[in-house]
């Protein structure tokens, strides 16, 4: 039996959901666009709060997801009661449905830290792929590695009653395992008194930069385009710190 998240709890859940992502409006254009192509069923694993997944709900796709955190989907549905969105990790996926479109934006993949689990997750997403399906999907590479590491950083982000969750992160990178980790303090300040804290060991996977379309290549997946951003730039920087790949079955 798999291990629950030990991560993406209550706090981390809300703040996730507080903090904008600095490219949410052209990633919802790019996968938006995505959809109105095509012309079946959608699946997002990993889906978390519902970024992506309720946009196109609310836009009429007949769209579900899952995700590993059920602080997270508590949340989506929270939001969107309506969503078909369901607890599992990508790699224990299956299901007698087919997918025209199925796409993990943000680096979440990186989340599968063990490459063995990442390869297996990428052959389920293979297999649930219609033929002529599109699989996209967001890596973080090494180059996404912050500058500066062993040391503390904070954050704060406003709930909406003016109450804050203030975020310490302490980031270090193992070039060897390409591993970057986080050890991150959550605390809900309400009225300048820290009401409650939530603490979680924050790991990721960061790919090469031509590592992942290897992986992607052995599940089976063919036609296989790399870009740096959502304009679809095809001159990808080696430095880039994201890399989007849009693959066919």
């Amino acid at each position: 039996m798999r291990v629950p998240l030990t991560t993406y709890r209550t706090l981390c859940t809300e703040y996730y959901d507080l903090e904008p992502h600095p490219y949410h409006h052209q990633a919802l254009e790019f996968y938006l666009y995505q959809a109105q192509h095509a012309h079946g069923n959608i699946l997002e694993p990993m889906c978390g709060t519902g970024r992506f997944l309720i946009p196109l709900a609310q836009a009429g796709f007949d769209i579900e997801g899952f995700d590993a955190s059920p602080e997270m989907l508590s949340a989506l549905k929270h939001k969107y009661p309506q969503a078909h969105a369901w607890q599992e990790f990508v790699q224990d996926f299956k299901s007698d449905k087919l997918y025209s479109l199925i796409f993990v934006p943000y680096g979440s993949w990186g989340l599968i830290t063990d490459l063995e689990e990442s390869k297996k997750g990428l052959a389920n997403m293979f297999r649930q792929l219609a033929p002529g399906g599109k699989f996209i999907v967001e890596i973080e590479p090494v180059a996404s590695a912050p500058k500066t590491l062993s040391t503390w950083h904070s954050a704060m982000s406003t709930r909406k009653d003016g109450s804050l969750i203030k975020l310490n992160t302490y980031p270090i990178y193992n070039p060897e395992t390409q591993i970057f980790a986080s050890a991150c303090r959550y605390e809900s300040i309400v009225h300048n008194a820290i009401q409650q804290t939530e603490t979680e060991n924050f790991k990721q996977y960061l790919y090469r930069f031509d590592e992942f379309e290897q992986y992607l290549c052995a599940a089976g997946f063919t036609d296989i385009k790399k870009y740096q951003d959502y304009k679809k730039t095809t001159a990808v920087d080696k430095e880039a710190p994201l890399l989007i790949y849009e693959c066919t079955k």
